[in-house]
């Protein structure tokens, strides 16, 4: 769903209530806002699982940012796609009623290099993982 987000993405709720976690799972190249939702659960048993796919397509494969070449990256672009998941995570924060503090993330490749930016440029929204 894309509900004006910004992003297509899948939420489940926690099936635990009071545990308030939420983990948001980041994708690798070609993956999309299913591919990581298993492992979420696994990681984290009743938290919330947010899954966002990536806005951008190399090839035609999803990503959470464009590329200059194979393994070298434009830091203007990388910046500007954080910037972006960030506006959606903290939409998404007031939309599902998320506990702004207990937000983590899991990244696989480029999840976890747009999931680290996020960190960077906006210390506090995402607790870590």
């Amino acid at each position: 769903m894309t509900d004006g987000l910004g992003f297509i993405h899948r939420f489940v709720p926690a099936e635990v209530s009071a545990s308030g976690e939420t983990l948001i799972v980041l994708h690798g190249t070609g993956g999309d806002e299913n591919a990581l939702v298993g492992i979420g659960q696994t990681i984290a048993p009743g938290a919330a699982i947010l899954s966002p796919r990536g806005n951008v397509l190399e090839n035609g494969a999803p990503r959470f940012f464009k590329r200059i070449a194979e393994g070298v990256f434009d830091p203007k672009e990388v910046r500007s796609r954080a910037e972006e998941l960030a506006r959606f995570i903290r939409a998404a924060i007031v939309k599902y009623g998320l506990d702004a503090t207990r937000i983590y993330a899991f990244g696989y490749s480029n999840g976890a290099n747009i999931a680290s930016t996020v960190m960077f440029i906006e210390p506090g929204l995402l607790q870590g993982r």
